[in-house]
């Protein structure tokens, strides 16, 4: 009997389509931004906010739709997560994603404890306990701020942590990685439109936008002489768009994550899955707006990333004529998505000009080349870290900080890593990342499902963006990177360790019994 024979685990569906939960969800999280979008006093949107918290904590401590519990997760961190911090203009709108996550966590442990089903670890779970151990070892790094200070560079590293374990348990079949591409392709266009709206509006325009808008993109505050606006070669003033995250460059960080599902979703063209097609052309509009429109000329190198990971990851698959057909269509749809952008704008208003290929190597150097070069001294100075919420989003949210505190350069990934936790937190972090990548250079091919084997592909080529991107900037403590990488740990511990096994032992119980 072949490997396409062999059993398929299964999770409980409790009676209830994927489809109709993402529309569902859907309608949930559109239905909220519209409340707060809306919402022109700030009680009024903090009051919407509060009951996000208590009816949706309620409701996923309380579920046994896992599965619809981590749509409606996902559709808040890419839909609401950054605007309502922003909106508001308050620092604990983010502990509003926290407190959704862990209620789900909490009542899936309850249910856990009380039953008598065993669950298995994941396979990868090793890598995630030891950049939990070096992270928690900092709180008594004596460099560091007060336990207050430290706590919040805890939980600026840790709080996504939890979604490496649901993705093992719960994405588990090819209808839910099919539901991740679809929910991955709907968020970037969301975020596309959003930001082509941003891109269009002055910088006082943009800043009407809520309190946390107004901070960055005039720059005032914390922000001063960091302003998310620009003035364009046209001579004017052009704001850096967030889609709706919550920084600039954000929506197109999600535009990028999305370009291998929608070329995933392109390639379904059997069996009477027209709609797919469709669906990722107007995806793919959408998409490759967010990127344009994000100003990011680091987004614009991590979405070649994500396209050349998503063709090195499907290049030995059966069925290269549809991906192929899938990936010429998205290369169109993006080309005159691109060239609407550009000719509504004018080329002048846009950052890329450092992106020719005689002026890359000048533009990296001169942009990211300083925090490049500091990398090798604040690894002989800080090899045992600097002190948790040293940088990042955590140093200005907690008081109690160091005399370190937003001082030193943290504007790549490893240098943050390296002052928040150690080489020992860098050196797991980074290998880990590489793992996932490398399991799917070498594991993907094997997937018997053709399906599944495309979806896989496009969740694990954003993970080569993710590593890109560690050279431009500090990004796996924000949304969407952070959330995506331990999402896509958990993907790939089940699909590329746990189920091989599990069908190599399926294969053995099949030939004994011949």
């Amino acid at each position: 009997m072949g490997a396409q024979a062999l059993p398929r685990p299964r999770v409980p569906s409790h009676g209830r389509s994927p489809a109709a939960q993402v529309g569902a969800a859907l309608l949930v999280a559109l239905a909220a931004a519209a409340i707060t979008s809306v919402a022109t006093s700030q009680r009024l949107l903090t009051a919407a906010a509060l009951v996000l918290v208590v009816a949706g904590s309620a409701w996923l401590m309380t579920t046994r739709r896992t599965s619809w519990a981590l749509v409606l997760l996902m559709l808040y961190l890419g839909l609401l997560d950054g605007y309502l911090k922003l909106a508001t203009g308050s620092s604990y709108a983010t502990f509003i994603r926290d407190v959704l996550l862990y209620a789900l966590v909490a009542g899936l442990l309850v249910r856990a404890a009380t039953g008598r089903r065993r669950h298995a670890v994941p396979p990868l779970t090793g890598w995630v306990v030891a950049f939990t151990a070096a992270v928690l070892v900092q709180v008594a790094n004596p460099q560091g701020g007060t336990l207050v200070h430290s706590l919040a560079g805890v939980r600026q590293h840790l709080e996504f942590v939890p979604l490496f374990f649901l993705t093992y348990a719960f994405v588990r079949t090819t209808r839910a990685l099919r539901t991740f591409a679809i929910l991955l392709a709907l968020i970037a266009a969301a975020n596309g439109a959003v930001g082509l709206v941003q891109f269009s509006e002055t910088p006082q325009q943009f800043a009407a936008w809520g309190p946390g808008y107004a901070e960055r993109v005039l720059g005032q505050g914390k922000f001063q002489l960091a302003g998310r606006s620009f003035a364009s070669a046209s001579g004017q003033d052009r704001t850096r768009p967030f889609g709706l995250g919550s920084d600039a460059g954000a929506g197109g960080v999600f535009g990028a994550f999305a370009l291998g599902a929608i070329i995933a979703l392109a390639s379904l063209l059997r069996r009477g899955r027209m709609r797919y097609l469709l669906f990722a052309v107007a995806m793919a509009i959408g998409a490759t707006t967010a990127v344009v429109t994000s100003q990011g000329r680091g987004i614009i190198v991590g979405s070649v990333a994500v396209l050349v990971a998503f063709g090195a990851l499907t290049a030995t698959s059966r069925g290269r004529v549809t991906v192929l057909i899938g990936c010429g269509l998205a290369a169109v749809v993006a080309v005159l998505a691109m060239q609407a952008v550009v000719g509504s704008f004018g080329s002048s208003d846009l950052r890329y000009q450092g992106l020719t290929p005689t002026a890359f190597a000048q533009t990296a150097d001169s942009a990211r080349g300083k925090s490049l070069a500091h990398i090798p001294g604040t690894l002989a100075s800080y090899p045992l870290g600097a002190g948790l919420a040293t940088a990042g989003p955590a140093s200005g949210t907690a008081p109690g900080g160091s005399k370190l505190t937003g001082v030193l350069d943290a504007e790549n990934e490893f240098l943050f890593l390296t002052l928040e936790t150690g080489i020992p937190g860098l050196l797991v972090l980074t290998c880990f990342t590489i793992r996932l990548v490398a399991l799917g250079l070498l594991r993907c091919r094997h997937e018997p499902d053709r399906e599944a084997r495309l979806l896989l592909a496009a969740i694990v080529a954003p993970v080569v963006c993710i590593l890109v991107l560690f050279f431009s900037s500090s990004l796996t403590v924000t949304v969407p990177a952070g959330p995506y990488l331990w999402a896509a740990g958990g993907i790939v511990s089940y699909w590329f360790v746990t189920r091989p096994a599990e069908l190599r032992r399926a294969a053995r119980g099949v030939s004994a019994t011949a």
